[in-house]
């Protein structure tokens, strides 16, 4: 299905081309090689393209939670074997039912879309977006979201489902959340519970917090109230 990398006037046309069906989103009419037959051909296309384009994902994501019901499941899943890895709808809909903000006739459409699918072998969801070897590759890997692990990928880009308040969805593993606290306290030597809260995103709850700065080796506690701070013990 996807013939090649996206450059930018795929990826333009692709906004859009999604515009036009629903998607938060806007692009350019310019040129490309593709003639699709409705919707869900289309939006299995723009999942491809997704390993391209962070944007792109994150817009696919919330295009799934606001027009579900707009596109034929099946349909879909019978495009699978022309796609370069259809697991990348799986992780979508992952996003979504991890999120908690379903019904249950969504979650059931999402559960449809996974039914079937085996995870990839272990790779970046994101083709090309790190400089190997670079700070932001080893990122990737230390604070994955648990939507792109379950599936077989590593990334951290949280897609946004909220233009206004940026609001973002996607989960971090005790491994990972032990990865973040831990780079959090070497680079700033000390730390609050809300700089801890702000480096996961806010996803998790004040006493899941705790209870993971309280469990790491060698922490502890420096003052009380709003002024108090972690630190390794010297």
């Amino acid at each position: 299905m996807l013939k090649c990398i996206p450059s930018e006037d795929h990826l333009a046309r692709m906004y859009h081309e999604l515009s036009l069906i629903g998607a938060a989103c806007e692009g350019e009419r310019r040129p490309w090689a593709y003639r699709l037959h409705g919707k869900e051909e289309l939006f299995c296309l723009a999942a491809d393209m997704s390993r391209h384009d962070p944007r792109l994902f994150s817009i696919l994501v919330r295009f799934l939670l606001e027009k579900w019901s707009t596109l034929q499941a099946q349909k879909i899943r019978l495009l699978y074997s022309a796609m370069s890895a259809p697991q990348t709808i799986a992780v979508m809909a992952e996003f979504l039912l991890r999120s908690g903000v379903i019904e249950d006739e969504v979650r059931y459409f999402l559960e449809y879309l996974q039914r079937g699918l085996r995870p990839v072998p272990v790779q970046f969801y994101f083709h090309h977006l790190y400089v190997p070897g670079g700070n932001l590759m080893q990122r990737a890997v230390d604070e994955s979201l648990n939507e792109y692990k379950r599936w077989g990928f590593i990334a951290r880009e949280a897609p946004v489902i909220d233009d206004a308040s940026r609001r973002t969805i996607g989960t971090h593993d005790a491994v990972t959340r032990k990865n973040i606290l831990g780079k959090l306290i070497k680079d700033r030597k000390r730390i609050t519970l809300s700089d801890y809260l702000g480096a996961v995103g806010n996803k998790i709850s004040r006493q899941q917090a705790l209870l993971d700065i309280k469990s790491t080796p060698g922490i502890k506690l420096v003052g009380n109230g709003r002024g108090a701070y972690w630190k390794f013990a010297t």
